[in-house]
């Protein structure tokens, strides 16, 4: 957690890590982190992407914030990736085709990575990630809309069905609908 620790520039511990490779469409190696809370809900400015660029090992952008969508700005890590020039840095990166199907990777895999652990960890992922990041999701699904679908699947939202006040999603509030509702 000490390299977390460095490039997030964080004083806590990770809510969750995330590491994977992949060789299509690009070849990549990404290690991101989820930290504990954000700094955006105490007012401060918005925050700025996390992310670092990196090409065989070779820093070419830090704090990119063309590798990830702008709803993803909470999340910190390092991308690696084989197939990228190591001048892209000279051109404009958001110019690049090949940026643009690292980002379109790197999103599904994140969305996929959070849509597992809302299943497997639904605790941690309720109480602990979506209770400090559900505004990153909800501002997700309002301007991503090539991910809008799979974003939708991820949101919990209050039902006085039960005395307790939980939150629900929407296939859960579905499923307990009344069949004439």
């Amino acid at each position: 957690f000490n390299f977390y620790k460095y490039i997030a520039n964080a004083i806590d511990e990770p809510l969750d890590t995330y590491h994977f490779r992949a060789d299509a469409p690009l070849d990549i190696k990404a290690l991101f982190f989820i930290p504990s809370f954000h700094s955006e809900k105490f007012g401060s400015s918005r925050m700025e992407p996390a992310v670092n660029l990196y090409c065989r090992k070779v820093l070419i952008e830090a704090k990119s914030p063309d590798i990830l969508p702008d709803w993803l700005r909470f999340v910190k890590g390092v991308v690696d990736s084989e197939d990228l020039p190591l001048a892209i840095s000279r051109e404009k990166v958001q110019d690049s085709a090949l940026i643009g199907k690292l980002r379109t990777a790197l999103t599904r895999k994140f969305i996929s990575h959070l849509a597992k652990m809302s299943k497997t960890d639904k605790d941690t992922y309720i109480n602990e990630f979506y209770k400090e990041f559900s505004f990153f999701l909800k501002e997700g699904v309002c301007q991503d809309f090539e991910f809008q679908k799979q974003l939708s699947k991820l949101l919990y939202f209050e039902s006085n069905k039960d005395s307790e006040q939980k939150i629900i999603s929407l296939d859960e509030y579905v499923a307990n609908m009344k069949p004439e509702q």
